[in-house]
């Protein structure tokens, strides 16, 4: 039976929709508004997206893996681990995926401790060593942790071993300016006569990281301890 043109012409357009609709399954969700927004550092929008395509039951491995990395940059880290959760069980990689967590976690553990606010640097870095045990982000955390513990306590053996630890932990991450503000910190709080052993901590950590999370306030030190140099320099005669 032969099929007029006006019919051949709707079984081809019935038959190209099945095909474009196929193609669209195996190509997956549209992920790129969502990449475009979290690489102009919109995370709350692109989470926002890559939710809708969850609800439209339409999400893999590879949507909950971004949704994650979005929640948890946006501070929404109870819908992060939520969403770490569907990753691994949608079969996203696992190693990929412990992988990102440790990096999210040491940012923030090293944001957190050049800001000062060392309760959630301590959780962060909780986190760190389950992910990563042992690892160089982990040693890192937990020298640097020590180093404070014995900066807080204030004896002036206690300031050396801060320094002690905070310059090993350096070695564990050559990026990080951390250690080298906190060990201009430990110096002057043991000896602040010792100008310039503490400026050239300081100096240190904002050529290394002069954007860091501590950089602001490792000028205003310097500002304050170069004044009173000054001053006593003057009043000796120097």
């Amino acid at each position: 039976m032969r099929l007029s043109k006006n019919t051949t012409r709707q079984v081809s357009v019935v038959l190209l929709s099945m095909i474009l609709m196929g193609c669209a399954s195996l190509i997956g969700p549209d992920i790129k508004p969502g990449r475009t927004l979290f690489e102009k550092g919109n995370y709350d929008a692109s989470l926002e997206h890559y939710e809708a395509i969850i609800e439209a039951g339409k999400a893999n491995g590879k949507v909950y893996r971004l949704a994650y990395e979005s929640a948890f940059l946006a501070g929404k880290r109870v819908t992060a681990g939520k969403y770490y959760t569907e990753a691994i069980k949608a079969g996203f990689d696992s190693d990929s995926l412990v992988s990102l967590a440790t990096t999210l976690w040491y940012e923030r553990a090293l944001t957190t401790m050049g800001s000062n606010n060392w309760k959630e640097a301590r959780l962060a870095a909780a986190q760190v060593a389950d992910l990563a045990g042992d690892s160089e982000q982990d040693k890192f955390c937990t020298l640097v942790l020590s180093g404070k513990e014995k900066f807080d306590r204030g004896a002036h053996k206690g300031l050396w071993d801060a320094i002690v630890d905070y310059s090993t932990a350096a070695n564990y991450d050559a990026s990080s300016g951390l250690p080298y503000f906190l060990m201009g910190q430990a110096r002057y709080k043991n000896n602040r006569t010792d100008y310039d052993a503490a400026l050239e901590d300081y100096y240190q950590s904002i050529q290394i990281e002069p954007e860091g999370a501590f950089a602001n306030q490792a000028r205003a030190d310097i500002k304050k301890i170069e004044a009173v140099k000054k001053k006593m320099n003057a009043f000796w005669g120097k």
